[in-house]
């Protein structure tokens, strides 16, 4: 071979030996094309990820945050409801008519109206019940077990007061009926000077001057029974005899038990937790 053979030769050797040599290359930086690219994938979907991991928990706390507010209110609007339909309860029984002159008329629509206000309190605890927690429905069950008994005992001392205003209207005219409330109130300073308690007399004997006490009172009940009903009769022995409770105690231990009641609402509502506290 001559020499511009040889020349031909040795330049189509490296032109081929280029060629391959590119071609290599080229998939050097194809791959590292490809691995940059890869990378910057990953990068992104992390990236991703976690915008969308904090937008989801932002959505997470928000919702929740908004469910606490939820829970909250609604038990503040049982708590409040609870209380006020109490405070109307013992308006109502305290508004009781106590003046004979009171005609039957009046009296159906007081009592009714305190058996509604009883009715309501009823169902405002129940609802207390139901939205917890447990502490706010104990404190709220005990609230309204007092309440019950205030007002049974206030509306038996209107009943005795109106009793008492229709013995004394009578004393005016009736000697009779004069001698039955100094009867009656002599009855009633002996059960305090002897400390006896009418509630509990089946088992303990009335002390002797309670007793002749109450004998003379019946006697004289009798001489006056087509002018006073038995209703007015038994409201009047009963007052003498101190067989219930006084408003005034069970009044104080219903304060007690409103002023345990309140703290209980203010922890539940200030209960940071809506799987803690703001549990039922």
């Amino acid at each position: 071979m001559d020499l511009a053979g040889i020349g031909a030769f040795s330049a189509a050797t490296v032109a081929a030996l280029g060629v391959s040599a590119a071609v290599v290359v080229g998939r050097w930086q194809l791959r590292g094309a490809l691995r940059g690219a890869e990378e910057t994938g990953r990068a992104g979907v992390a990236q991703a990820e976690s915008t969308y991991r904090a937008a989801l928990d932002a959505v997470r706390i928000e919702a929740d945050t908004a469910h606490l507010q939820w829970r909250r209110g609604i038990r503040r609007d049982a708590y409040t409801g609870f209380l006020l339909a109490m405070t109307r309860c013992v308006q109502t029984a305290e508004a009781l008519p106590r003046n004979r002159i009171e005609t039957t008329q009046v009296l159906s629509v007081a009592e009714a109206e305190l058996t509604q206000a009883k009715n309501d309190l009823s169902t405002a605890l129940w609802v207390v019940k139901l939205e917890g927690p447990t502490t706010v429905a104990e404190n709220a069950a005990s609230v309204f077990s007092l309440l019950c008994e205030l007002t049974e005992a206030l509306a038996r001392k209107a009943e005795s007061h109106r009793a008492a205003s229709t013995l004394h209207y009578l004393s005016l005219s009736n000697p009779q009926a004069g001698e039955l409330d100094v009867a009656l109130m002599g009855l009633a300073v002996a059960v305090d000077e002897t400390g006896y308690n009418a509630r509990t007399g089946a088992v303990d004997p009335p002390h002797e001057e309670v007793a002749e006490g109450v004998e003379r009172a019946r006697e004289l009940y009798g001489q006056l029974s087509d002018v006073i009903g038995t209703y007015e009769w038994v409201a009047l022995l009963n007052e003498a005899l101190g067989f219930f409770t006084d408003p005034e105690v069970l009044s104080r231990q219903l304060s007690s038990a409103v002023e345990q009641l309140l703290p209980a609402c203010r922890q539940a509502l200030d209960a940071a937790s809506s799987t803690d506290d703001l549990s039922p």
